[in-house]
C-alpha cells in the first residue's frame, strides 16, 4: 500500500477576478500524516480539490513520481490511488455500508453483483485499518463517526494510497477523535499518506509529521511539527497570537429564559431520543450540551427551534415575543439556501419585515445589501463584497459566520447554537465565542451544543450531559473538568453528580 510521492508545483487558482491560491508548493512524501493548516478562505479547501481532480489549476503542475501529471477528474485521481473524504460525506442513507462503498465500483459475477465477496473484502479492509464497520447495517442507522469510518474505507476499497481528510474530527466527540487518530497512524504504519486539514493546533502537534501553513492562498510555512511551536504555527496563521478570554462571572438578568419541562421527544424512525428531560438556562447564562454524538443532541436542538414536535412536555422559549436565534449544526440544510444570493440569505427569516419588505412584497433591494454590508464587517466574512453572489462562492467558515450575523442581529433573547464553530479557524471560533459571550452578558439564555468538549468546557457556565436520551447530569463550570463531562458522557461508574 506503499503511497506514490506527489507533488504540486506552483499551483495558482483563480475565481475570476478573486486569486484563491498563489504559487503554492507542497510535497507529501509516502507514509506521512501531513496538516494542511490556515484561516477561513486560505486556500486549504481549494488546494485538495486540486489534488484531488476536482478543481483544474490556473497554472502550476502535480507530479506523480517525478513526472508532471494532471487530474482532469476524481476518477483520474482515484486511479492514481488518490482518495478524499470531505465534511460532507456523500452516502446514500438508505443504502447498506457495503452497497455505499462497491457503488462504481462492484465486484461482478456475470450480470450479478457477488454480495458475500464484496462483503469479505469490506471486513478485512476494515481490520486492516481499525476502521470498525458491520458491512450490512444501513448508513442512516449510524453514527456520524460511523458514516466517517464508512467514507474512509469507501477510498481504500478503489485503492487509496493517498488519504485527504477535510476538517476530520470536527463533529467527533472525544473516544471517536481518538479511534480517527489510531486509525491513521496504523495506515501510515501501512504505507498510505493522510492529509488532514484542521483548524485545530493540538491536533497538529499531536498527530502531523509536517504541517504546511496558508494564508489568503499563499504559502507561509512549512516545518516538521517536532521542529515548530503552536505559537509560530498561530503567528503564521493570522500573523498575530490570539488568546480566547472567559467569562470574568455569574450573569444575571431579568425576564424569561429558556425552560424545558418534561420533554419526550421520538426520532425520525419513532425511537424515543429524549426522555422526560428538564432543564433551564437563565437569561445572562450559556448552556453547554455534551454528550457522545447520538445521544440526542440534535433531537433537543431540533424540538427547542419548532423543527420537532415534543411528544409530550413543555417549552417556554424567552417570551411569547421574544426572537430566537437559531445557529444550525447542518447549515446547508436548516442555514442557507445555496443558490440564493448573499443578500437574500442575509434576511431569511426577516424578509416580511417592513424594513426589507415594500410594497406588494418587493423587497427593498438598498436595504438588503447595507444591511449586509453591516453583517460583512461587524463580522469579517470573507468574499462576500458581491450582495448578488450566490451564497455557494463562500467558504464553509464564511457561510457560517453570515449565519451568526443574521441571527444575532436580531437581539435574540434565547440563542441555540449547534456545532457553532465546526469549520472554523481558530481566530475565527474565538470571535464566535466572544459574540455569544457578549450575548449572555446582554441577557439572551445562550444555549450551546458541540461535539468538541473542549468548546463547551470553554463557554459554558454550566455544563448538561446528555446519555442515550437521558440527561444524566449538570455540573457547573468550576467542577467541569474534561474527565468528568466525559465519565458522563460515557456512564462510567462511580461518577458523583
Amino acid at each position: 500500500m506503499t503511497a506514490p510521492s506527489i507533488q504540486l508545483a506552483n499551483i495558482t487558482v483563480r475565481f475570476g477576478a478573486v486569486t484563491a491560491l498563489e504559487d503554492i508548493s507542497l510535497a507529501l512524501p509516502p507514509g506521512e500524516r501531513i496538516a494542511v493548516i490556515g484561516e477561513n478562505g486560505a486556500g486549504k479547501s481549494t488546494l485538495m480539490r486540486v489534488l484531488f481532480g476536482l478543481l483544474q489549476p490556473d497554472s502550476g503542475e502535480l507530479r506523480l513520481e517525478g513526472s508532471a501529471t494532471r487530474f482532469s477528474s476524481p476518477r483520474a485521481a482515484i486511479n492514481a490511488g488518490i482518495g478524499m473524504v470531505q465534511q460532507h460525506f456523500e452516502l446514500i442513507a438508505p443504502f447498506t455500508v457495503t452497497e455505499n462503498i462497491i457503488l462504481g465500483s462492484e465486484p461482478c459475477h456475470g450480470m450479478q453483483i457477488n454480495l458475500p465477496e464484496a462483503h469479505a473484502q469490506i471486513q478485512r479492509l476494515a481490520e486492516e485499518s481499525g476502521l470498525a464497520v458491520d458491512p450490512r447495517a444501513r448508513v442512516e442507522e449510524l453514527s456520524v463517526a460511523a458514516q466517517q469510518r464508512v467514507e474512509i474505507l469507501k477510498a481504500l476499497y478503489r485503492k487509496a494510497r493517498v488519504l485527504i481528510l477535510d476538517e476530520p474530527t470536527a463533529t467527533l466527540a472525544p473516544p471517536e477523535t481518538r479511534d480517527l487518530w489510531a486509525a491513521t497512524r496504523r495506515l501510515t504504519a501501512l504505507g498510505v499518506t493522510v492529509v488532514f486539514i484542521t483548524h485545530k493546533l493540538s491536533e497538529v502537534m499531536a498527530h502531523a509529521d509536517s504541517v504546511t501553513v496558508l494564508r489568503r492562498g499563499k504559502h507561509i510555512l512549512t516545518a516538521k511539527t517536532s521542529e515548530t511551536t503552536t505559537q509560530e504555527l498561530a503567528v503564521a496563521m493570522v500573523g498575530s497570537s490570539r488568546e480566547e478570554g472567559q467569562r470574568s462571572g455569574e450573569r444575571a438578568s431579568e425576564g424569561a429564559g429558556l425552560t424545558l419541562h418534561n420533554l419526550t421527544v421520538r426520532n425520525d424512525r419513532g425511537v424515543v431520543a429524549l426522555e422526560n428531560l428538564t432543564l433551564s438556562v437563565a437569561p445572562g447564562e450559556i448552556m453547554g450540551v455534551a454528550g457522545v454524538d447520538g445521544s440526542g443532541q440534535t433531537e433537543l436542538i431540533e424540538v427547542i427551534v419548532g423543527l420537532r414536535q415534543p411528544e409530550s412536555g413543555t417549552i417556554e422559549r424567552g417570551g411569547k415575543e421574544a426572537a430566537i436565534g437559531f445557529i444550525p449544526e447542518d447549515r446547508h440544510r436548516h442555514g442557507v439556501v445555496q443558490s440564493f444570493s448573499l443578500a437574500e440569505n442575509i434576511v431569511l427569516g426577516r424578509h416580511r419585515e417592513t424594513s426589507f419588505r415594500g410594497v406588494g412584497g418587493v423587497m427593498k433591494k438598498n436595504a438588503l445589501r447595507e444591511f449586509l454590508a453591516e453583517c460583512v464587517a461587524t463580522f469579517d466574512v470573507r468574499g462576500a463584497e458581491q450582495p448578488s453572489a450566490p451564497m455557494h462562492s463562500l467558504s464553509g467558515g464564511n457561510q457560517q459566520k453570515l449565519v451568526l450575523a443574521r441571527e444575532l442581529s436580531k437581539n435574540p433573547r434565547v440563542i441555540v447554537a449547534s456545532q457553532p464553530t465546526r469549520g472554523l479557524d481558530f481566530a475565527a471560533t474565538a470571535f464566535v465565542h466572544e459574540r455569544l459571550r457578549e450575548a449572555a452578558d446582554n441577557g439572551a439564555a445562550v444555549l450551546v451544543q458541540s461535539l468538541d468538549l473542549s468548546e463547551v468546557l470553554t463557554l459554558s457556565d454550566r455544563v448538561a450531559v446528555l446519555l442515550e436520551g437521558k440527561l444524566v447530569g449538570v455540573v457547573d463550570r468550576a467542577e467541569a473538568t474534561e474527565e468528568r463531562i466525559g465519565a458522563l458522557m460515557t456512564g462510567a461508574h462511580g461518577v458523583e453528580l
